[in-house]
């Protein structure tokens, strides 16, 4: 009789590590120990919770993938049988189950995870996907540019919009969730996509899954994912202060301007980043400071810089490098280019270009300008060569360039000897599952400045935890006739990840200035608002900085256990059913359930996100904001008024402009 099962894992693999990633353990070809290959199938035991399913035609596949660096997990215990023609794996906490077919797992007679021990996830079967689970929590997507209040259910846009690059959340109130690797792109030398003329480097598994079944145990479901999909990076202390940004034509005189009148109104200001006109451009792209603006930039920015704050510049990486940026003979030269050239095009899929691009073109701007950049590529998701994956565009330009950028000062000085103690990060979109070790995250430009907008956003970045992607980015700007919204949404802000102001577009004009009509300008400089919201604008600010040693130990603590800083209420309550979404596609962030969050471990903020009453053009608070709070279990002290509630149960809240609802476990 044939042997059924074959110990040993495939031996073409050969050990192969991410070259330029945060930490040099990530080895992507899992311990022989671990597998167990049955003809043309093989499972890999990553954890007790975590197991992998590939089935290929020739080898399998043990390149690293964008979403999956690290398979050289510690081997759990567990056992494996077969009996009449049945595979049978039984880890401590679950049981799978496999019968071949004539072909691949769709012909399998049976391949099955059930639960085991202490386990309560909902048995899963082949067949069975994150994208028709009702039970999924939901992840997060590329950017809320142009949306509203919209859901994160990815079949929503798996077909019809692939360059959301939703991913679905590696959590479930089902207890387990499938992430399917098959035709993703893998990563060779360099921790590059591509071979020599440009080809993807495709998955080679015709089916390769991950399931994740970890029940209700959230927290261990992050760490798993941390442990295969590699850390949350430690962002600089700067990047956890008060930022601002603008999209204006603004000076260097301008600039430092800003700088000043935040001193004098006694702001915090920690990042300042320039958008696109800071630089020369033909189109949106540029990489040479404009010297309308800024006729002597270095001596400029230094002078910024000396006052304490990170400087970081907006970059549009479609148009390619022309022959009137003053990089462009080094360029040219790096690449081999004709120096008649107009233009070097843009091409993601050349390790030639890109790296030139990183090292000839940006890192004289980082030694001269700007600390990390804003990464605003808008483009299009299967532009210049990527998207040869399919349909669901897992090879985009975003986590190229994300990655590219957040890894450089690594891959400078293992390549070339350029050593500096320089934190990686970058500002952009999201570009699928992987992307939570470059962050900071850029939601885009949301459609309309609204109540419900600013609502949803504290469920969006919150959910967003759910695929490890914790440090969500939103425009923070109100309309100037209605400073209570432009107020509350500071304080969203200051109690979130990450806390910027941003001017949406006013280069073209089409504003009448300051002042408290709806045809005046948005307010983006606090500095700007009637007096009494300045100060609880400034007050929200200051809190903010008073936060840093538990924001900065909060990216400790998500770094080494990949649950991330903000997250929802159900890792916390998993029993309690008001910790979960009351819907979850309508009303997000409209209710205790979608509007409250987890700010580390200690804290629950419960932001208010309803209007006073008052009217909105009142240069000064009136009335109160009247929403209800849902207090977990246990004891919990009530910041603004120094109570102690115990819980669970819902109380109404009545609250000043200045209030905040903040919960501390006591």
């Amino acid at each position: 009789m044939r042997a059924l099962l074959v110990l040993a894992a495939c031996t073409a693999a050969a050990a192969r590590k991410m070259q330029y990633e945060l930490l040099e353990t990530y080895e992507s070809v899992a311990d022989a120990a671990a597998t167990v290959v049955v003809g043309k199938a093989r499972f890999t035991v990553l954890t007790d919770s975590l197991v992998r399913m590939e089935y290929a035609q020739g080898a399998f596949e043990d390149r690293p993938t964008l979403a999956f660096v690290n398979r050289k997990t510690p081997v759990p215990k567990f056992t494996q049988t077969q009996a009449n023609g049945t595979l049978t794996i039984a880890t401590a906490a679950l049981k799978l189950t496999y019968t071949p077919g004539t072909g691949n797992f769709a012909t399998a007679q049976k391949l099955s995870v059930e639960p085991l021990g202490a386990s309560t996830f909902t048995p899963w079967t082949y067949g069975q996907t994150s994208l028709s689970d009702a039970g999924n929590l939901r992840g997060t997507i590329r950017t809320l540019d142009t949306t509203g209040n919209i859901t994160l259910a990815c079949s929503e846009y798996e077909t019809k919009h692939p360059d959301r690059h939703c991913e679905s959340g590696l959590v479930s109130r089902t207890g387990w969730a499938l992430v399917d690797e098959t035709g993703v792109p893998c990563l060779e030398d360099d921790d590059w996509w591509t071979d020599d003329n440009g080809k993807l480097f495709q998955n080679a598994d015709e089916e390769d899954l991950y399931l994740f079944a970890h029940s209700q145990r959230y927290r261990d479901a992050m760490k798993d994912f941390r442990l295969v999909g590699g850390a949350i990076p430690m962002l600089p202390r700067s990047s956890l202060g008060v930022w601002f940004t603008r999209w204006y034509d603004w000076s260097a005189q301008d600039a430092y301007h800003l700088v000043a009148e935040y001193e004098h109104h006694g702001f915090p200001l920690d990042v300042l980043i320039l958008d696109m006109n800071w630089h020369k451009k033909n189109s949106w792209t540029g990489y040479t400071f404009d010297p309308n603006l800024w006729p002597q930039a270095k001596e400029s920015l230094g002078r910024i810089k000396a006052r304490g704050v990170t400087m970081a510049g907006n970059l549009h990486d479609d148009a390619g490098v022309s022959d009137w940026e003053e990089a462009f003979p080094a360029m040219c030269k790096a690449v081999g280019c004709d120096p008649a050239k107009k233009t070097i095009t843009t091409d993601f899929t050349s390790k030639q270009y890109m790296f030139a691009l990183e090292d000839v073109v940006l890192k004289p701007l980082e030694e001269t300008a700007f600390d990390f950049f804003w990464i605003d590529w808008q483009q299009g998701e299967n532009a210049h060569g990527t998207g040869q994956d399919g349909p669901r565009w897992k090879m985009n330009p975003t986590i190229l360039t994300d990655k590219l950028r957040a890894t450089d000062s690594i891959r400078r000085c293992r390549q070339q000897g350029d050593c500096t103690n320089k934190r990686g990060v970058t500002f952009a979109r999201f570009g699928g599952l992987g992307n939570h070790r470059y962050q900071h995250g850029f939601s885009g430009d949301v459609a309309d400045l609204t109540w419900a907008n600013m609502a949803y956003q504290t469920y969006f970045s919150a959910t967003a935890a759910n695929v490890g992607y914790g440090y969500w980015s939103h425009d923070i700007v109100g309309p100037a006739h209605d400073p209570e919204l432009t107020a509350r949404w500071v304080q969203v802000g200051a109690f979130s990840g990450l806390m910027r102001s941003h001017d949406r577009g006013m280069s073209g004009g089409g504003c009448a200035g300051w002042g408290l009509d709806a045809g005046s300008c948005w307010v983006v400089n606090p500095a700007y608002l009637p007096w009494a919201w300045r100060e609880v604008v400034r007050e929200a600010l200051l809190a903010r900085e008073e936060l840093l040693p538990y924001t900065y130990t909060g990216n400790r603590v998500a770094f080494e256990t990949g649950v991330s800083f903000v997250h929802p209420m159900y890792y916390d309550f998993p029993e309690e059913a008001a910790a979960y979404p009351a819907s979850m596609d309508g009303d997000l962030g409209q209710n205790p359930s979608t509007r409250q969050y987890m700010l580390g471990d200690d804290m629950l903020v419960a932001p208010v996100t309803v209007p006073s009453g008052c009217p909105t053009a009142d240069a000064e608070p009136c009335g109160l904001a009247a929403q209800d709070v849902w207090v977990p279990p246990g004891d919990w002290v009530e910041a603004h008024t120094g109570q102690v509630l115990t819980g669970p149960k819902t109380v109404p809240r009545k609250l000043h402009a200045e209030d905040v609802p903040l919960y501390v476990r006591a």
